[in-house]
C-alpha cells in the first residue's frame, strides 16, 4: 500500500517524523546537560503546562516512553486483579501491543467493531452476560472500556 505525500498517514504515530517545532527545540537544547529521567527543567515546565491546561495545579504528572507503556500502566492502575477491559477486536491493545495488557494480568474482553468503533449495546451485552452468569465469581469482570483515537 502506498500513501500520497500530501495525505497524512494515520496508521501509527510511530510512522511519522516530528513536527518542525519539536525538531527545532531538540536542536536548540541538544548540547544542554541535564539530569534526565524526567527531572530536568524542560519536563518540569511541561508538567506545569499540563497542570495549567487541566486546571489541576496539584496533579501528579508522569511521563512514559510510549503508548504501549502508557496503556499498560493506566489499565493496571485502574483495574483490580479480577477485572478486564472491553476493547474492539481491532483495538490497538488487542492487536499491536504484544500481549502487554495480559502480561499485567488483565484480560481483554474483545467485541466486534465497525470502523474501529464499538457501541453501547455491545458493552451492555458483555456486562450483562457477566452479571447474569451464576459463576461470575470465577469470571473476569468487565470494568473498563478502551476508547482510543479513531485512526487505530
Amino acid at each position: 500500500m502506498t500513501f500520497s505525500a500530501t495525505l497524512p498517514n494515520f496508521s501509527s504515530d510511530y510512522q511519522e517524523g516530528a513536527h518542525a517545532r519539536v525538531l527545532d527545540a531538540l536542536v536548540a537544547t541538544n548540547m544542554e546537560q541535564s539530569s534526565g529521567y524526567g527531572t530536568d527543567e524542560h519536563c518540569e515546565r511541561a508538567r506545569n503546562l499540563i497542570r495549567e491546561a487541566c486546571q489541576a495545579p496539584d496533579a501528579d504528572v508522569y511521563f512514559l516512553v510510549g503508548g504501549t507503556q502508557t496503556n499498560a500502566t493506566v489499565i493496571d492502575a485502574i483495574l483490580l486483579p479480577w477485572q478486564g477491559v472491553i476493547a474492539p477486536h481491532t483495538g490497538h491493545i488487542n492487536m499491536h501491543e504484544a500481549g502487554i495488557v495480559e502480561r499485567g494480568g488483565h484480560k481483554i474482553l474483545d467485541t466486534p467493531a465497525v470502523d474501529g468503533k464499538i457501541n453501547a449495546a455491545d458493552v451492555e451485552r458483555i456486562y450483562s452476560a457477566w452479571e447474569g452468569d451464576g459463576a461470575r465469581d470465577h469470571m473476569i469482570a468487565p470494568a473498563l472500556v478502551y476508547i482510543s483515537q479513531p485512526t487505530e
